[in-house]
C-alpha cells in the first residue's frame, strides 16, 4: 500500500493510505491484475506454459538467457484497438479525348455519353446567346467558371454582353477600371441597355468610356447614383442613340442642380450626331476593338429578327422622378425651350418640393412632346403642388388644337402623405377642371387616369372632360372632388365593358349602395376600392355576387366603412385578402 500525507488544521501531519493506480478494484488495470494472481495461485497455466505447447518454440526454464522472455499476454495492448477506416478517394474525372488541337471538337459517337464540350462552337454561342438575353449578369460570370472552353468563349463573344444589368447580384462588383477595360477592349460594342442603378464609387470616366465603345447604347439608367456629372451625359447622349434615359433621384457631385442635367438633355449638347459612314464607328479604336466589332458584325445580321431595324429618331422615353431639386425653372427647360418630336413616356413622379411649387405650361409642353402616351405628374411638386401657366381658365378658352391625342396613361395624383396624428392626407392641387380639359379633352386612347386627392375638380369637368371614345380601363379619384354615386354611375354607364378597377377610397357619405349596384354590371371589373364610404352589407352581398360571364373579383377594400357588419368584413378578407 501506498500512503500521502495530509496536513491537518492544527499543524499535524496525517499518514492516508492509499491504493496504488493499478491496484485499485475500481480500475480496469487493477482487475486485470487481480485475475492474473488468481491465475497463478489456483494452478493454470500462464503464457510461458502456453508457450511450450506451441510447435517450434524452445523455453528453457530457469536459464540466464531467458531471463528476457516477456509472455505475449503482457505484450498484447490493453483496451479495445480503433479500426481504422481508408478515406475515400473520389473517382478521377476522365480527360475530354475529342478535343482536337485547333480547338474544335470532333464529333461524338452515338454509342457514348453525351457531352457538352462536344458540341461546336456556333452552337454553344447561341445557347449563350439565349440565356444572356435579358440580363449578362450574373449569367456570364457563371458560364465562365464551368470550363476553360466555356470561359474562353463568353470571353470572346461581345454579342453575350447586349443587356447589363447590376442591380441585385453581388457576382458582378462594377468599378469605374472594369468598366472601362470592358468598353475599351470591345467586349460592350454590342451593348444596348445598361443599368447602373444604385452603384456607387463610379464617375464620369465610364460614361465617356462608353460613350466611345458602346456605339449601340439605346437605354441608359443611372438613377440613384451620386458621381455622374452633366458633361458625363452629354457625352453618352451625343455619341449614342439614347431612346430611353433614366436620371431619377441623381445626385450630382460638389452639389450641382438637376437643372444642368436638363439643360443638357434639353439643348443641342445633348443631340446625337450619327457617323457618315461605319469607318466613322471605328475610327479611333484599338484592334482589339475593331477586331471584336468587325467579328460580331455578320452574326449580328444572323440572328437578329426578320423585322427590319429601327432608324434612330430621338429620344422616346425619360423619367427624371424622385428628384426634390427639379424647379420650374427645369421644367421650362424641357416643355419651353427644347424639342422631343418622338418623345412618347414623361414621369416626373415625386419631383420637386423643395424649391416650392412647380409651374408647367401644358400647351407648351404640347407643343415640345406632340406624341406623348405617358405622362405622369403624381406628386410633381411635392406639398406644394404644380400650377398650370396657362391662358386658359375655362373651358370655353381651351382651343381645339390642343391637347394629347395619343396619350394613353394620365397621373397627375395630388402628393399623399401620411401621419400618425392625422391619419392620411394629401397635399395642395392645383388641378381645376378646365386644366383637366385641357390635358385629356382629345385623349381616344385614355385606358388609366388617376386624380387621386385633387380636391378642386368637379364631377361635371370630368365627365366633360373624358373622351367617350375612350378605352378606360382604370381610374382612381380617391380622396378628390368628383367622387359621387353620379359619378360612378356614369363611368359605369359608359365604359362598363373596358373598365376593370376602380378606387373611390375616402368618399365618405357621398358613395351608398348605388355606387356598389352599379359597379356590380360591369363585367370586367377585378379590383374595387371602396374604403371609408357608406355603403352597407347589402350593397357589399350586391357587389361581392357576380353576373354569370363576368370576370372574378379579385381584390375588394371596404375597410373603414362603418355600415358594413364585422363578420362580413371578416368574410370579405378572408376570401379577397388584405387591399
Amino acid at each position: 500500500e501506498r500512503s500521502k500525507k495530509r496536513r491537518r488544521s492544527d499543524g499535524a501531519v496525517q499518514r492516508i493510505a492509499t491504493w496504488p493506480s493499478n491496484r485499485h478494484p475500481r480500475c480496469v488495470h487493477g482487475a486485470r491484475e487481480a485475475s492474473k494472481e488468481e491465475e497463478e495461485g489456483s494452478g493454470r497455466t500462464d503464457g510461458r506454459e502456453r508457450a511450450r505447447t506451441r510447435p517450434g518454440v524452445e523455453v528453457n526454464d530457469g536459464s540466464s538467457a531467458d531471463e528476457d522472455y516477456c509472455p505475449d499476454e503482457e505484450l498484447r495492448k490493453k483496451g479495445k484497438r480503433r479500426r481504422r477506416i481508408a478515406p475515400r478517394v473520389p473517382a478521377r474525372r476522365n480527360k475530354v479525348r475529342n478535343e482536337r488541337k485547333d480547338g474544335t471538337h470532333a464529333p461524338w459517337n452515338a454509342g457514348t455519353r453525351p457531352d457538352w464540350t462536344a458540341l461546336p462552337s456556333g452552337t454553344l454561342s447561341t445557347i449563350f446567346r439565349m440565356a444572356c438575353r435579358e440580363n449578362a449578369c450574373p449569367t456570364v460570370a457563371r458560364l465562365q467558371r464551368v470550363c476553360r472552353s466555356w470561359r474562353d468563349l463568353s470571353r470572346m463573344d461581345p454579342m453575350l454582353w447586349t443587356t447589363v444589368d447590376f442591380l441585385g447580384t453581388d457576382w458582378i462588383r462594377p468599378t469605374t477600371a472594369t468598366l472601362r477595360k470592358w468598353c475599351e477592349s470591345g467586349l460592350w460594342c454590342r451593348v444596348t441597355n445598361v443599368s447602373l442603378r444604385n452603384t456607387v464609387k463610379l464617375d464620369d470616366q465610364v460614361l465617356k468610356a462608353m460613350a466611345l465603345g458602346c456605339p449601340f447604347l439605346s437605354d441608359l439608367d443611372v438613377s440613384f447614383t451620386d458621381g455622374f456629372t452633366a458633361a458625363g451625359i452629354a457625352d453618352v447622349l451625343k455619341s449614342c442613340p439614347i431612346r430611353s434615359l433614366q436620371v431619377e433621384c441623381v445626385k450630382c457631385p460638389n452639389h450641382a442642380n438637376i437643372l444642368d442635367v436638363v439643360r443638357v438633355i434639353a439643348s443641342e449638347e445633348g443631340r446625337y450626331r450619327k457617323p457618315e459612314s461605319a469607318e466613322g464607328c471605328l475610327r479611333g479604336k484599338g484592334e482589339m476593338w475593331i477586331r471584336a466589332f468587325q467579328q460580331t458584325q455578320q452574326d449580328w445580321h444572323d440572328t437578329k429578327n426578320d423585322e427590319p431595324e429601327r432608324i434612330y429618331q430621338g429620344l422616346e422615353h425619360l423619367s427624371i422622378a424622385n428628384c426634390p431639386r427639379f424647379t420650374s425653372a427645369a421644367m421650362q427647360r424641357l416643355a419651353g425651350s427644347a424639342s422631343f418630336p418622338f418623345l412618347s413616356s414623361l414621369n416626373l413622379t415625386n419631383a420637386g418640393g423643395a424649391g416650392g411649387q412647380v409651374a408647367v405650361s401644358i400647351k407648351a409642353l404640347q407643343t415640345s412632346c406632340p406624341l406623348l402616351s405617358e405622362l405622369r405628374f403624381n406628386s410633381l411638386g411635392g406639398l406644394f403642388g404644380w400650377t398650370s401657366t396657362s391662358a386658359a381658365r375655362s373651358k370655353a378658352e381651351v382651343s381645339k388644337d390642343d391637347g394629347f391625342p395619343h396619350l394613353k396613361v394620365c397621373e397627375i395624383a395630388a402628393s399623399g402623405v401620411n401621419s400618425l396624428v392625422s391619419g392620411s392626407r394629401f397635399g395642395e392641387s392645383q388641378v381645376y377642371d378646365s386644366v383637366l380639359y385641357e390635358v385629356i379633352h382629345k385623349s381616344e386612347k385614355l385606358s388609366e387616369l388617376d386624380i387621386a386627392g385633387c380636391s378642386k375638380l368637379s364631377p361635371n369637368g370630368l365627365k366633360e372632360a373624358l373622351h367617350p371614345a375612350a378605352p378606360l380601363r382604370t381610374i382612381s379619384i380617391g380622396h378628390s372632388g368628383v367622387i359621387r354615386d353620379e359619378v360612378l354611375e356614369y363611368l359605369c354607364t359608359n365604359y362598363k365593358d373596358s373598365i376593370e378597377g376602380v378606387d373611390a377610397a375616402g368618399a365618405g357619405r357621398h358613395v351608398t349602395d348605388r355606387s356598389a349596384v352599379a359597379l356590380s354590371r360591369c363585367s370586367g371589373l377585378s379590383v374595387v376600392s371602396l374604403g371609408g364610404s357608406a355603403i352597407t352589407d347589402a350593397g357589399v352581398q350586391c357587389l361581392s355576387k357576380r353576373t354569370p360571364g363576368s370576370a372574378v373579383l379579385q381584390q375588394m377594400n371596404i375597410s373603414g366603412c362603418r355600415s358594413v357588419s364585422r363578420d362580413l368584413k371578416r368574410q370579405i378578407l378572408a376570401k379577397y385578402g388584405e387591399p
